[in-house]
């Protein structure tokens, strides 16, 4: 056979276009298939961040929309306070928490509900409490 063969050119060119289907038939199947094993998968935290917005949802349900509110914690390291002030942050949106007393009305997010006004030099009254560590404080020195 030639290469100016017509049908031999035609079989060259069948047997590319084949080729190139099965490599992109596997490639696609490959993809659906990590696809499908990622959709089983839960993101990491995602049981933390609803339980956190469950946990703060009867006080985001009372406050008024863009509110700033100071933000105090019991949290043992800076990282943990990092850490629950941004989850804090991210369930109560579109509120503002400023890291501090400075502001008031201040949210107290406390893991252990006992250490609620314990371990501040500040004076911080509870105004409203929310169950499971979540309160509403002010000061109570004005």
């Amino acid at each position: 056979m030639s290469a100016s063969n017509p049908l031999a050119l035609s079989l060259r060119r069948a047997a590319s276009f084949g080729a190139l289907a099965l490599l992109v038939g596997v490639a696609l199947l490959a993809d659906v298939a990590k696809l499908m094993e990622l959709s089983e998968t839960a993101p990491e935290h995602v049981g933390e961040m609803a339980q956190r917005d469950q946990r703060f949802e009867p006080l985001r349900v009372t406050l008024p929309k863009r509110t700033i509110l100071g933000y105090v914690s019991d949290a043992g390291s800076e990282a943990d306070l990092e850490k629950r002030l941004m989850l804090a942050q991210f369930s109560l949106a579109p509120t503002l928490l400023v890291p501090g007393a400075e502001q008031v009305p201040i949210l107290g997010d406390f893991a252990n509900p006992n250490s609620i006004g314990h371990g501040f030099d500040l004076k911080l009254i509870v105004l409203r409490d929310f169950g499971d560590g979540v309160v509403l404080l002010g000061r109570g020195d004005r």
